[in-house]
């Protein structure tokens, strides 16, 4: 089993994943009293789009992982020609995605073992994202 882990993240990390998959630059460390192969993801700006695809509105990616920590931002492009909505009820966020146009959002500092849905409130049909908030 940790073989198999192991060489996944030997092909994420080398870019290597399947046609479509998107990478992150991402790292996997040991520190003291931790699990081996810890994720840690340390990332200060995480770039999502908002887009059109087959006639429904999505956030790309769908899940965004992030490690716990402060001074994160999700800088969204919206690709499409009307304006679309991104919410982050659990952090109180609430902004408007001008169209064709990149629109940043600082997070709070966010504290691990959280899992935050991110919706359009201007478009309910519109697909939404997860960000998932680990511990370090």
């Amino acid at each position: 089993m940790l073989r198999g882990f192991v060489a996944g993240s030997a092909l994420l990390g080398a870019g290597l994943a399947s046609p479509g998959c998107i990478t992150a630059d991402v790292q996997y460390r040991e520190t003291r009293g931790s699990r081996l192969g810890e994720f840690v993801d340390d990332r200060k700006v995480v770039e999502v789009i908002s887009t059109n695809v087959g006639g429904k509105n999505v956030y790309i990616p769908g899940t965004i992982v992030l490690s716990e920590g402060e001074g994160r931002v999700l800088s969204f492009f919206n690709t499409t020609d009307t304006p679309h909505g991104m919410t982050i009820e659990g952090l109180g966020i609430q902004e408007i995605l001008p169209p064709g146009k990149e629109h940043p959002v600082a997070l709070p500092e966010l504290e691990g073992g959280n899992v935050y849905p991110i919706n359009c409130h201007l478009h309910p049909p519109h697909r939404g994202a997860t960000l998932v908030v680990l511990p370090r």
